[in-house]
């Protein structure tokens, strides 16, 4: 056998093998949060002082009508456990005459804020209409990110999502 034939012969099983190890990749998801952050976010959630046990009422925030919601369309189980690899699913409503901007979009995580957009960028379709992340690998155990989004009139959307994830599906 040729040289060149040899080369392309390596240089396509390589490209084969690449292309296989992505695949496996796609299809185990991506660490939305780390063993790590988990891990720190709970020594952090245990070391805060629990404040006294005082009866008092906390009513709900009520949306301003400029400003924009983010409504969480997936898990839509609350309370519930629900397995990882987990499938978030966001939606944005923009108050009228305003548009959302998606690059304001972030996610930050727990107590700590860790700011995790930027990694679930990288995985997530993110557009003027929501969020939709497939595959987010997230540890066993209670989760709480914080979601944020601006319109182009500078109007700012926070929603929480907390999660209880039960393990692998």
């Amino acid at each position: 056998m040729n040289t060149p034939l040899r080369i392309g012969i390596a240089c396509l099983a390589l490209w084969m093998a690449a292309l296989q190890a992505r695949a496996q990749a796609a299809s185990e998801g991506f660490d939305l949060i780390t063993a790590t952050e988990a891990r720190d976010e709970a020594q952090a959630q245990a070391s805060t002082p629990l404040a006294p046990m005082t009866p008092r009422t906390r009513s709900l925030p009520v949306p301003r009508p400029n400003q924009p919601v983010i409504q969480v369309v997936a898990p839509n189980a609350p309370g519930e456990a629900v397995p990882a690899p987990v499938r978030i699913q966001l939606a944005f409503k923009p108050a009228p005459g305003t548009r959302i901007v998606p690059s304001t979009f972030r996610v930050l995580y727990g107590l700590l804020k860790i700011d995790l957009t930027e990694r679930l960028r990288k995985h997530a379709t993110v557009t003027e209409e929501g969020v939709v992340v497939d595959r987010a690998q997230v540890p066993a155990g209670q989760h709480r990110l914080i979601l944020q989004v601006a319109d182009d009139q500078g109007n700012t959307a926070e929603q929480e999502l907390r999660l209880r994830v039960g393990g692998a599906s």
